[in-house]
C-alpha cells in the first residue's frame, strides 16, 4: 500500500469534485469504508479522516469476478502446490508470503486476501483459505455451481463444493463482520477409494488382508502407524470428513485378519443413500442378517467377506471386510 496523509478534513470533498461520489461500504468487520476505485487505472483509494488529518491509503485494484476461481475447484496460484500437513520448511520455499506473514497476503484483486494457517506444534501447514468480500458467495455459485449445504461439528451451516477432478475440496464459512473464508484441502472420493472391483478396493492398490503387518508397513509406510496392537493406514477425507480416513488393520499373529472403516454422512444426510447406491454398484445387493441383535448388511459372502451397518448415531456407514 501508498499512504498519503491530507491536513484539516476536506479531503473528501475534494476527491469527491475530482473522482465523483465514493463508495460506501463496510469492511470485513462491519465498519464504514468510504472508497474511490477504478478498473482503468487499476487502484482504490480507501479515505479515513481522523481528529486532524486524512489518511489515504492507495492498494492495487482489480474487479472481483467469478473468474477468479477458475472452472474446477484449485487454490489460486502458488497455494495450489501446497497440501494441509506439508511440513513448514518445504511449504516456505512454495509459497513465502502467505506461510510467514500470520496476518494473510492482499491479492491485489478487491477484498481477497490469502493465508496458511500454521499447526506451531507440529511444524506443518493446518490451514489453506482466502478471506473474502460478502458478495463472493455469488461469484463461486457462478464459477463452481451451487455448493452442497453441510453442517460441522460445531453445528454452524456451511457450503461445500468437493471436486474429483481436481481432488481439492472447498468450504466456505462465516468469518468476522460481512466477510468469508473459503478453506481448501485435498480429500479423496468414496467412489475413489471404493473403486469398481468387488474384491478389493481402490484406495489400497496393495492387498492388506492375509499379508503380515511388516508387508503392510513397507507398502504404506507413508500413511502407517502402530495403535495398540492394531495398524491403521490414514488416508483423506472422504467428502463428509474433516479428518482422516481411517483404515484400521486388525491383526493376529502377526497377520491382518480384519479391515474396519467408516464412511460418515452426518455433515450432509442426502450423501447417506448417495453411497448406499455406490456399494450396490461395486457389490449388488445386499442381504439383511443380525450380528448379535445388530442388523447388518451382508454385501458380499466370499473372499473378502464384506459387512455394512449402519450407524445412525453417528450418522456413518461402518465395514468390516474379513
Amino acid at each position: 500500500s501508498i499512504f498519503a496523509i491530507v491536513q484539516g478534513h476536506g479531503a473528501r470533498e475534494l476527491l469527491t469534485q475530482s473522482w465523483g461520489q465514493p463508495q460506501i461500504t463496510r469492511d470485513s468487520l462491519g465498519q464504514p469504508e468510504t472508497t474511490w476505485a477504478s478498473e482503468r487505472t487499476e487502484w482504490k483509494v480507501k479515505l479515513d479522516c481522523l481528529e486532524r488529518n486524512c489518511i489515504l491509503e492507495y492498494t492495487p485494484y482489480h474487479v472481483l469476478t467469478s473468474e477468479f476461481f477458475g472452472a474446477h475447484v484449485v487454490p489460486p496460484g502458488e497455494l495450489a502446490n501446497l497440501r494441509i500437513g506439508m511440513k513448514i520448511a518445504e511449504a516456505r520455499k512454495i509459497a513465502p508470503g502467505p506461510v510467514d506473514v500470520r496476518a494473510g497476503i492482499a491479492t491485489g484483486v478487491d477484498g481477497v486476501r490469502e493465508f496458511v494457517a500454521i499447526d506451531d506444534k507440529a511444524g506443518t501447514v493446518r490451514a489453506i483459505y482466502l478471506n473474502l468480500p460478502q458478495h463472493a458467495e455469488d461469484l463461486i455459485a457462478d464459477a463452481w455451481s451451487e455448493g452442497w449445504r453441510a453442517i460441522e461439528p460445531v453445528g454452524k451451516t456451511v457450503l461445500v463444493w468437493p471436486d474429483p477432478t481436481t481432488g481439492w475440496r472447498a468450504t466456505l464459512r462465516d468469518a468476522l463482520g460481512y466477510s468469508h473464508d473459503l478453506a481448501y484441502d485435498n480429500f479423496l472420493p468414496a467412489a475413489q477409494l471404493f473403486g469398481d472391483q468387488p474384491d478389493q478396493l481402490e484406495g489400497l492398490p496393495e492387498p492388506v488382508l492375509g499379508r503380515s503387518v511388516e508387508d503392510v508397513k513397507r507398502a504404506y509406510k507413508d500413511a502407517a502407524s502402530v495403535q495398540g496392537k492394531d495398524l491403521v493406514l490414514s488416508l483423506l477425507p472422504t467428502e463428509w470428513e474433516r479428518t482422516a480416513t481411517r483404515i484400521t488393520l486388525i491383526t493376529s499373529a502377526g497377520v491382518v485378519r480384519r479391515v474396519t472403516f467408516a464412511i460418515p454422512w452426518r455433515p450432509h444426510p442426502e450423501a447417506r443413500d448417495t453411497l448406499f447406491e455406490l456399494f450396490k454398484r461395486k457389490w449388488g445387493d445386499p442381504r439383511a442378517r443380525e450380528d448379535d441383535g445388530k442388523p447388518i448388511l451382508l454385501f458380499r459372502d466370499e473372499d473378502p467377506r464384506v459387512e455394512v451397518f449402519e450407524d445412525t448415531e453417528h450418522g456413518a456407514w461402518k465395514f468390516e471386510l474379513r
